[in-house]
This record gives C-alpha cells, sequence and structure tokens, in this order.
C-alpha cells in the first residue's frame, strides 16, 4: 500500500508498464520473424539439396545411356549387312567425341563379303577400323553364347591386362525366326577409368553450376560405388550424414529396359548419389544459424531491460526529488514564518511599552534573540546548502580545542535550552586539540543540537560528550528521541530527506541539516556516525582528525574525501 501511495513508485510502473508492453510486441514478432525464417530455410535447404541429386542423377543416367541410343542404335543393320563402313564410320567418330568414357567400339557381320567373320575396332588412337584386335575371338565367342536367348542388348564384364572392362552390344538376328545372330554393334568401357576419370569431371562440370544459398555450409555431392568406395570427389570419405540419396544402376542403356537384355536375370551395379551441407544436417545447419540471431535478440532484450530500468529509475528518483522540494518549499516557509511571528509579537510588544516589569521584558528580549538564532541558523543552512550545490563551499581549517568550542555552541544555544525545556548534560576532557574550520564545525554540532530537540518530544535530555578515539577528535550528541530504523541510517544525510513517524509525519525542517554536517565532516578530512534504534533515542558523533603539529591554515572542500564516511558514519 505505501508503494501505491507513491508518487514515484507509481511513475516507475507506469513507465515500465508503457514501455515494456511495445518492446514486448515487438520482440515477439521478431522471434516469430526469427522461426519463420527458418523454416523457410530449411526449405529452401531441401528443395536445393533434391534439386541437385535430381539432376545430377538424371545426367548421369542420360550421360552413361547415350553411347547406346546415338551409336549402337544409330548403326542400323542395313549398314551391317553388309557392312557399310563409310556410313558407320562418322557414327562411331560421333560417339568418342561426345562419350569420353568408351574406349572402343566394335562391329561385326557374318552377312557381309568383305571382313566377314572379322571384329573390326574404331578406338580413339586410329580413328579408323583396324582388325588387329585382340579381344576379338573372345567378343564373338560371348556375344554368340547369349545370342539364343533372343535379346538384342547383350552385356558382360570381364578382366583385360588387370584392369575390369565393360562390354555392350546391340545384336541383330535374321528375321523373323530370330535363330542365329547375323551381326552386332559393340562398345567397351574401362571401368577405372569410368571411376578415375569421367565421373568425377562430370559431375564436377554439372556441379560448379550450382548456386548454393549465401550464409550456409556449402552443399556437396558424393557418388559411392556399389563397393563402398567413394567415386566423387575420388578418393574421399563417404560423408557420414547427408540429406538426399538417390541410386542409379551402372548400365549403357536405359535402365527401363533391363528385363530385355542378356544374360537374364542380369544385376547391375547400383551407385548411390548423396547431397548434403558439410556431413551437417538441416535442422543442425538451421538451428545454428538461429542460435546467434536469438542470442542476440536476448541481449538486446537485456540492454533495453536495463536502459529502462535506469530511466524508470531516474524518472522515478526525478519525481522524487521534485516531491522533495516541493516539501522543502513548505518547510522553509513554515520555518521562517514561525520565528518572525514570534519576533514580531514580542517586538510590537515591547515597542508599545505595555509591560511593566522588566524581567518580563527581558525574558521578550531572550525569545527575540533565540528566535533570531533559529532563524540565522535556517539561513545560514540554505546558504551553505546552496554553496555547496553550486561546488564553492570551502573550509578554512586552524587548531582548535573541540571541547572549548563545543562549550561555546553550548553557552549560544542556552537561551533555546530554557525555552524548550531541556536538560543538557556536558563531559568533555581538558584538552583535544583538533584542525578545524570554527564556523563550519559549530554549524555542524548546532544542527546536531537542533535535532536532538526537535526530535525528543518527551524526555529532553541531552548528553553531550567530547573526548578522543584513535586518531580523531570525537564530541557525541546523545538523545532520548523518537529514535531512527537502522534500514534509514543512510538516507538521513541525503538532501531534503526527513524521517517520517509512524502516524506518517515528522517535525517540520528543510531537510537539509544533516546533510550539510556530512558535507562538513567530509571537507575536515573526518566523519559523521549514527547509533539509533526507535523508540531509545540517537547518538550522533562528528569525528574531527586530531592535530599534531604546526600548521597555517588549511583551506579545503569535501570532494570526495572521507568516502569511507558512508559506510563509518552508519557502523
Amino acid at each position: 500500500m505505501e508503494l501505491l501511495g507513491d508518487r514515484s513508485a507509481r511513475l516507475a510502473a507506469t513507465l515500465a508498464v508503457a514501455i515494456a508492453i511495445p518492446v514486448a510486441g515487438l520482440f515477439y514478432f521478431q522471434f516469430r520473424s526469427i522461426s519463420a525464417l527458418s523454416q523457410s530455410s530449411a526449405v529452401v535447404l531441401r528443395q536445393l539439396s533434391q534439386e541437385t541429386a535430381n539432376g545430377i542423377t538424371q545426367s548421369l543416367q542420360d550421360a552413361l545411356k547415350a553411347p547406346y541410343i546415338n551409336v549402337l542404335l544409330r548403326v542400323s543393320q542395313a549398314q551391317t549387312e553388309p557392312l557399310d563402313l563409310s556410313l558407320i564410320a562418322p557414327a562411331l567418330d560421333e560417339g568418342l567425341n561426345a562419350q569420353p568414357f568408351v574406349d572402343r567400339y566394335y562391329v561385326w557381320s557374318d552377312l557381309t563379303v568383305e571382313h566377314r567373320d572379322e571384329v573390326l575396332a574404331y578406338d580413339r588412337e586410329h580413328r579408323d577400323f583396324t582388325t588387329d584386335v585382340p579381344e576379338a575371338a573372345m567378343l564373338v565367342t560371348r556375344f554368340k553364347e547369349l545370342a539364343p536367348q533372343k535379346h538384342a542388348i547383350s552385356l558382360f564384364e570381364t578382366t583385360i591386362d588387370g584392369r575390369l572392362t565393360y562390354f555392350q552390344a546391340q545384336l541383330r538376328f535374321r528375321f523373323p525366326a530370330r535363330d542365329k545372330l547375323t551381326s552386332f554393334v559393340a562398345l567397351r568401357v574401362d571401368a577405372e577409368r569410368l571411376r578415375r576419370e569421367f565421373f568425377p569431371a562430370f559431375i564436377a562440370s554439372h556441379f560448379n553450376h550450382v548456386d548454393g544459398p549465401t550464409g550456409f555450409p556449402p552443399l556437396t555431392v558424393t557418388v559411392v560405388d556399389a563397393g563402398g568406395r567413394v567415386v566423387y570427389p575420388y578418393g574421399g570419405p563417404p560423408p557420414t550424414r547427408y540429406v538426399d540419396e538417390r541410386t542409379f544402376a551402372l548400365v549403357f542403356f536405359d535402365p527401363e529396359l533391363q528385363r530385355f537384355i542378356a544374360p537374364e536375370g542380369h544385376k547391375p551395379e547400383m551407385w548411390r548419389l548423396r547431397t548434403g551441407y558439410d556431413n551437417q544436417t538441416i535442422p543442425d545447419i538451421v538451428a545454428a544459424r538461429e542460435r546467434p540471431q536469438r542470442a542476440l535478440m536476448a541481449m538486446l532484450a537485456g540492454v533495453l531491460a536495463l536502459g529502462v530500468f535506469f530511466v524508470v529509475r531516474a524518472a522515478a528518483r526525478e519525481v522524487r526529488v521534485a516531491e522533495m522540494k516541493s516539501t522543502f518549499v513548505s518547510s522553509v516557509s513554515h520555518d521562517l514564518k514561525t520565528p518572525l511571528a514570534l519576533i514580531q509579537l514580542f517586538a510590537e510588544t515591547l515597542e508599545l511599552g505595555r509591560l511593566k516589569n522588566t524581567e518580563r521584558a527581558h525574558e521578550y528580549y531572550r525569545i527575540i534573540n533565540s528566535e533570531a538564532r533559529k532563524l540565522t541558523r535556517l539561513i545560514n543552512n540554505l546558504l551553505d546548502f546552496s554553496r555547496i550545490e553550486a561546488g564553492l563551499r570551502r573550509y578554512r581549517r586552524e587548531p582548535g580545542n573541540l571541547g572549548e568550542l563545543t562549550r561555546r555552541v553550548l553557552d549560544s544555544l542556552e537561551s533555546q535550552f530554557k525555552h524548550n525545556q531541556f536538560s543538557i548534560t556536558l563531559h568533555a576532557d581538558g584538552d583535544v586539540p583538533v584542525l578545524i574550520d570554527p564556523e563550519a564545525a559549530d554549524q555542524a554540532l548546532e544542527n546536531l543540537l537542533s535535532n536532538a530537540m526537535k526530535y525528543s518530544p518527551d524526555n529532553r535530555e541531552i548528553d553531550v560528550d567530547v573526548g578522543r578515539e584513535d586518531d580523531y577528535g570525537v564530541v557525541r550528541v546523545t538523545d532520548r528521541g523518537v529514535g531512527i530504523p537502522a534500514r534509514l541510517h543512510r538516507k538521513i544525510f541525503r538532501k531534503f530527506y526527513r524521517v517520517q513517524t509512524d502516524a506518517g509525519s515528522g517535525p517540520q525542517g528543510t531537510g537539509l541539516g544533516l546533510a550539510i554536517v556530512d558535507h562538513i565532516m567530509r571537507g575536515h578530512g573526518g566523519f559523521v556516525r549514527v547509533r539509533s534504534e526507535p523508540g531509545t533515542g540517537s547518538t550522533f558523533s562528528l569525528h574531527f582528525p586530531l592535530y599534531a603539529g604546526e600548521t597555517h591554515g588549511d583551506e579545503t572542500d569535501s570532494g570526495d574525501r572521507g568516502r569511507a564516511a558512508d559506510v563509518a558514519r552508519s557502523a
């Protein structure tokens, strides 16, 4: 309830809510946009992987079946029965140029006059037909063995010179019974050169045209043969994680014709093409990209929250100070008006000569003098506070006796003590040499005594003790008034701050006295300390550095000196 009644607390809460709601909404939508962007990124990455895998796989299959479509089928049965080498040669030459993985083409015919039953080879080295073909007998024998199955596409693999080699032929039969092999056109592929040269070069040429998304790991493509060896990049390690995988048969014809080949039941090698992002899954990639963005947003949220906190605290502080200043003006007006009214009342009474008793007149003079001193002290506090705020308050310290200074202050306030019926008890050592500004020290001690009277409405006994403690001369003022809670021991030295009673109000005052006392003690290189509990009274002690040598004056200001007093004064 106290917080609800505090204008500064209400303002702080209002500002916090007013700023927090739009900022929270902004961050909510920002986080939503990050999530949406992450989902879009995942879709883009997956789509790129799928399209690349599909595109390269399809291109590989088209390239592998191109020799069958563009060469073996292009050389018709009419060109091989009888052999018309002038028509066959251009097709074979174009095939060697277009399909670099084919090492050699062959033609054979049993229905021709020239080169009957001879295997003619057309290779890259000669670019013409040759009859010196070491594997000729093997080709004729193997294809004749496959001919009874009556399939036009026949293939086998064997080892030549220690290297695995694939052979595939388009067989032609006697029509329509297909009971005799009459001719064939065949091709030869070196398996190792296919792995080492063709696949790496072909995939690299196609993959170079794939543009990967900016800011993500690079898209990678890997081709693995049936034995688990990495063909592309050749000799590289197999990927541990990939996004998409496509399988394709290592055949040199349209895979849909698989059931029409000889030998029947032949199972081709199944190779795999895998696409991925540097051995990372798409969720991991998106999460890694999203994580710093979320961390940045969280950091910005923290910075904004911290900024809002400081702005709200500063605004609340300004409102609190404004309230204190308003209370200060009201208190100053009251403190000036009351003594002036008394002075005016008694001065008019004396001026009109209404008193015939000289003793009564003396009492009026004493009251006028006492109230004038109150006004003087109040005005001095205001002027000193103004100089302190402007940084112009200086202290000219000189040797002095703290006991004598204390007695002088008590004597000057004697009329106020009597008027307010206070009993003062002084305990002072004979000699307590200190280095002080007498005027400022008088003011500090007067402020403490004034507060002791102000906050002691019932028990009107005040003890003043002067002595030494460590390296300080100390004067203590002890009252038996309302006391101060421990949580307020630091606050009472703030400007404009006044202790409130349980009823919600306290004695009138400017709230500057203790703030000026604290400034004076700092300027002397000392400190002020308070010990107090509610209902038992308070003890304020001024600690002045002891004087131990000669001096010719020392002018100082408080600055930041004696900052340790922040702790010491409430110890």
